[in-house]
């Protein structure tokens, strides 16, 4: 049974993303971010971009909201990252099992944990959406011109990351 209360969240933190997907897909995503910290880095956001998220940028050291990301961000994860993660065959079909209810089952059950908000909601019309896509690009422009440091524009990003960032109805 999904929580109603969590599944229109935009931004989750670690304890809701596992309430939301339960316990075993939770710890699986987390076998997956160790394997992606050795291999991120090399691709130089080869993902982030291909998603058009905008708080990507390629100077930051890693992902400004890792702690806040949506739900499409944790459960998104290239082929090779896929590979490398130390999963048995039976934890990377279970990985795939949502992805494959989208595209050949009933979408019913995918479609109230992936809402395509308006598609990525940290594309541009996501962000849009939520009245913080300007933010944002101030953001990584004061950033990447040398006006703030890292560490200042990731707390400023997750402020922009509300509680209250929910899926219009």
């Amino acid at each position: 049974m999904i929580n109603s209360s969590l599944n229109t969240k935009i931004f989750l933190t670690d304890s809701e993303f596992g309430e939301l997907f339960g316990p075993g897909i939770a710890r699986l995503v987390g076998i997956m971010n160790t394997a992606a910290t050795d291999i991120c880095p090399r691709c130089n956001g080869y993902c982030c971009k291909n998603i058009g998220c905008l708080f990507y940028s390629e100077y930051f050291s890693t992902c400004p909201i890792f702690d806040r990301r949506p739900r499409e961000c944790r459960y998104h994860f290239c082929n090779e990252v896929f590979t490398a993660a130390p999963l048995t065959r039976e934890e990377k079909d279970l990985m795939q099992q949502p992805v494959e209810d989208l595209i050949c089952g009933s979408k019913s059950e995918i479609a109230k944990l992936f809402f395509l908000f308006p598609e990525f909601p940290l594309d541009e019309k996501g962000l849009m959406a939520l009245g913080i896509k300007d933010e944002v690009r101030r953001i990584i422009v004061d950033f990447e011109s040398g006006k703030l440091k890292e560490d200042e524009a990731f707390r400023m990003m997750r402020q922009l990351c509300r509680d209250d960032a929910v899926i219009p109805s």
